[in-house]
């Protein structure tokens, strides 16, 4: 499921390779930060052309998604997302656009994703940690299907704004991306980051947002889960409480929560993780866009 999300924010970037884009006298004008496309990371796309675009859009296997407008007139902006599990290769898209004097822009595009070295981690636990009896494993399940779907809403209308922010100032005790190994058998990468941070700390929204979830999980606990539009999530595990009530709408900055350490956890700390269209990326590539979303 998650593979097949990650292409729905791929196509804009295409717009970013230079002279891919042609139409008699004129060109989009387009930025995409950072320049180069790796996996797990998101990025920021801005496009503009000579006149205010009637219409501007991906193609890719017979569907197309557009771009929403910015608030400067004549500009659309993009969030892509490349799931941490993306394979390194060319991908070939199209793009698509109409300015409003009706010229058309088409053009097929290739677009190259890297590879980024994640770390591997390798640990040995007692099966009582990590095998689940069959009671668990079925709550466990489906407490997945019920995020998994929830992760497959895109509400269209755009709810965040401006630069995202961290929800703490902790310092970094899980990195992204880390390949687990558990008794010798592989598990599900670190989808999040995790901060460390004395129980009770406050943990802020990273962006606006509405409460799409609160609950307590088996093994994230205590879980707050907002939507920022376009398909974009926050997660924030592993709370000791949550001030907030599902549908409730917050600002960058507010409260959410409190830093506990319910759930699998060893020790009081934040999981934070970030989901856009389905594809799993990592939340600290959201504050290196900051300075982009300041202008």
């Amino acid at each position: 499921m998650i593979k097949s999300f990650w292409f729905l924010f791929l196509i804009p970037v295409m717009l970013g390779v230079p002279g891919e884009v042609a139409a008699a006298q004129d060109d989009l004008r387009v930025e995409v930060f950072p320049k180069v496309p790796r996996q797990g990371n998101v990025y920021l796309l801005r496009a503009s052309g000579p006149s205010v675009l009637k219409s501007i859009q991906g193609e890719f296997q017979g569907k197309t998604f557009s771009l929403d407008p910015a608030e400067k007139r004549g500009t659309y902006e993009g969030l892509i997302g490349i799931d941490l599990s993306t394979k390194p290769a060319k991908y070939e898209m199209k793009v698509l656009a109409t300015g409003e004097d009706g010229v058309s822009f088409s053009k097929a595009l290739w677009l190259k994703v890297e590879k980024t070295d994640f770390a591997v981690q390798k640990l040995s636990l007692p099966k009582s940690m990590v095998e689940l009896d069959p009671k668990t494993l079925e709550r466990v399940n489906q407490e997945s299907k019920r995020v998994r779907n929830l992760f497959q809403g895109v509400r269209e209308e755009k709810l965040w704004k401006g630069p995202f922010i961290r929800p703490l100032e902790g310092e970094l005790s899980g990195a992204f991306g880390v390949r687990r190994i558990i008794n010798g058998q592989a598990r599900n990468p670190h989808s999040g980051i995790d901060l460390q941070a004395e129980a009770q700390t406050p943990v802020a929204a990273c962006n606006s947002g509405n409460v799409a979830l609160v609950d307590e999980l088996f093994f994230s606990g205590k879980t707050v889960i907002l939507d920022h539009g376009w398909g974009l999530y926050s997660m924030y595990f592993h709370l000791s409480d949550a001030g907030v009530s599902a549908g409730d709408r917050l600002r960058t900055g507010e409260t959410l929560g409190r830093v506990g350490s319910t759930g699998r956890s060893t020790g009081p700390h934040l999981h934070w993780g970030m989901i856009i269209r389905g594809a799993r990326v990592d939340p600290l590539s959201f504050l290196r866009l900051t300075e982009k979303l300041r202008e």
